[in-house]
């Protein structure tokens, strides 16, 4: 089994960071695995791909984690755009900023209409693009931030640069499902339907300097900055949102 020592390491200093921070783990917790779980489908087997640090898994033990990178704080191995899970065999999908990472999306998103029962559920948190959080990904960010990718292509039709298990365009999920091609996208996956797309994720994540040292927001001051982003208006998220949740639900 080959491992991938670099993105491990990168792994290992998200995991250090995490424990050094506990403002990081309250947005977490409160921000991020609480609303993926809100849309959880109840009974049957519950999957994360991408779990990367494993820190959905500490919230929620009881969902399998999977990752293609191995990592010993995983359940397993598995390459999200080929699931090693029998057709209709998994109730839910959960993904935490792993979608923008894939090399093929649609690969992935097929995948997962493949292994959902009916009636299960692709439940995503991902990187959303508004006029604020273009600025951010676009010119502050490690990442790639490019709106003119063609993800529903098939590959032979599309240059798929080499890429390593960190890079990533954060544009992919607002251009699969924003407004402007959210249509061509699920006519691509006629067993699944968008059942919630909710923009959320103002400034509380961006004053805790997410994983890097940079802290800027008092653990004091949590509680009420997070209650004013749940109370923001939706056209103020289309302006400001940095994040969305997406869920996708099979065709009974």
């Amino acid at each position: 089994m080959a491992i991938d020592t670099q993105a491990q390491e990168q792994l290992l200093r998200h995991r250090r960071i995490w424990e050094q921070k506990p403002i990081l783990r309250h947005v977490y917790n409160d921000e991020f695995f609480a609303r993926l779980l809100t849309f959880r489908k109840p009974g049957g087997i519950s999957v994360e791909v991408g779990a990367g640090p494993g820190f959905f898994k500490q919230f929620a033990p009881q969902i399998l984690s999977t990752d293609l990178i191995w990592c010993p704080w995983l359940d397993a191995i598995a390459d999200a755009q080929q699931l090693p899970f029998r057709a209709g065999s998994v109730t839910n999908v959960f993904g935490l900023d792993m979608l923008h990472h894939l090399a093929t999306p649609m690969t992935f998103l097929s995948e997962v209409s493949r292994t959902l029962i009916p009636g299960g559920r692709l439940i995503l948190v991902e990187p959303w693009i508004t006029p604020f959080s273009y600025f951010i990904f676009r010119f502050l960010h490690q990442e790639r931030c490019d709106l003119s990718e063609t993800p529903w292509l098939s590959n032979e039709h599309r240059a798929i640069p080499e890429k390593r298990a960190f890079d990533g365009n954060q544009a992919i999920p607002y251009i699969l499902f924003g407004p402007k091609h959210r249509s061509r996208t699920l006519s691509s996956l006629p067993d699944l339907k968008l059942l919630a797309l909710e923009p959320f994720c103002l400034f509380a994540y961006l004053l805790s300097g997410g994983f890097k040292p940079l802290n800027l927001l008092p653990e004091s001051l949590y509680a009420a900055l997070s209650k004013f982003e749940r109370a923001t208006s939706p056209l103020w998220r289309r302006i400001a949102a940095l994040r969305v949740l997406l869920v996708l639900e099979k065709n009974n």
